[in-house]
């Protein structure tokens, strides 16, 4: 997964600390980044431990004679972004990141220990609202469960479940590289609440073939609720959202022909009675309640998640 810049040269010096006292060389193409020993170990454990007595990287530290210290196997491009926001150069810190380099940041800091020290920078990163694709969502998903961020969780996992109508295990696939760090039971509770939602949204469908009521009172004699009922499930079939016709269409694909669709059109000739309690059945403010009311619902919790227990004390981060 890791991903590193060949054509930058192995001489060159990023110097994020110009009078930085260590020479990180990172990555198989040995990209040099300049950086300051004490900034690091006050935002890292690990490099706490590295640059500390009883290793020979803490040993002789000079800023006039920065040493440099070897690390082959780290991802040179998010290593520096990394450095850049532990010395506050948010001048060159990115405000948008491609979800797969988001991802591989969030690796880096939690494997250096800093995670605390991206909160604020990611924030901008992890937003879903540009990202369409089930495994670019994936892979902020799992940024987002690294960092510990259950809002940012939440809205991604909500996308994944209104913009995706296939199969999740896409993401479980090896090559992709999520198993190893989101857990298993994420792939089913994405299915499980879609699931829920389909149901749902399945409701509000039906819910509106009863808004000009469900029975014809003896004092009516044109019908009004048998004709506007039959109205309206014509008007679905119409608009294909019968319930096996909606799985093969996202979530968000469903609710944007429920919010875009017109009142059912009663058969011609026929003429309502003057009974008292006709009127008008108020589809579009009705169904508008009640999309209003689903869209309120919110993707995965991100503490049940990690949690092993479904006690009833567990504090949540996100309202479920």
């Amino acid at each position: 997964m890791a991903t590193d810049n060949s054509d930058q040269s192995s001489t060159s010096v990023a110097e994020i600390a110009t009078n930085g006292n260590v020479i990180l060389v990172v990555g198989p193409h040995q990209r040099r980044i300049q950086v300051c020993s004490s900034v690091l170990k006050n935002a890292s454990k690990y490099f706490n431990a590295m640059f500390g007595p009883h290793f020979s990287e803490g040993q002789d530290l000079r800023g006039d004679s920065p040493k440099e210290i070897s690390m082959p196997d780290d991802d040179a491009n998010a290593l520096e972004i990394l450095c850049n926001i532990l010395h506050l150069r948010n001048d060159v810190v990115p405000e948008t990141l491609d979800p797969i380099k988001a991802f591989e940041i969030a690796v880096t800091a939690d494997k250096f220990d800093c995670i605390v020290a991206v909160k604020y920078a990611s924030m901008l990163w992890l937003s879903p609202k540009e990202v369409q694709g089930i495994i670019e969502l994936g892979y902020l998903m799992a940024a987002a469960y690294i960092l510990d961020n259950a809002r940012a969780f939440s809205e991604i996992t909500l996308a994944m479940i209104l913009r995706h109508k296939d199969c999740y295990l896409p993401l479980a696939d090896k090559d992709v590289g999520l198993v190893d760090i989101v857990p298993w039971k994420v792939f089913y509770f994405l299915e499980e609440r879609r699931n829920q939602m389909r149901t749902k949204l399945q409701k509000i469908l039906l819910d509106g073939a009863s808004d000009a009521g469900t029975d014809d009172h003896c004092n009516c004699s044109c019908g009004w609720s048998s004709q506007h009922g039959f109205a309206y499930m014509k008007l679905l079939q119409k608009e294909e959202l019968g319930p096996l016709q909606t799985l093969s269409t996202t979530i968000s694909g469903v609710l944007e022909k429920l919010e875009n669709m017109n009142d059912p059109t009663i058969p011609r000739g026929w003429v309502p009675c003057s009974y008292r309690w006709h009127g008008d059945p108020g589809y579009r403010r009705r169904r508008k309640s009640r999309l209003d009311d689903f869209k309120k619902g919110n993707g995965l919790c991100i503490d049940c998640v990690r949690s092993s227990t479904t006690a009833a004390k567990q504090i949540c981060r996100t309202k479920h």
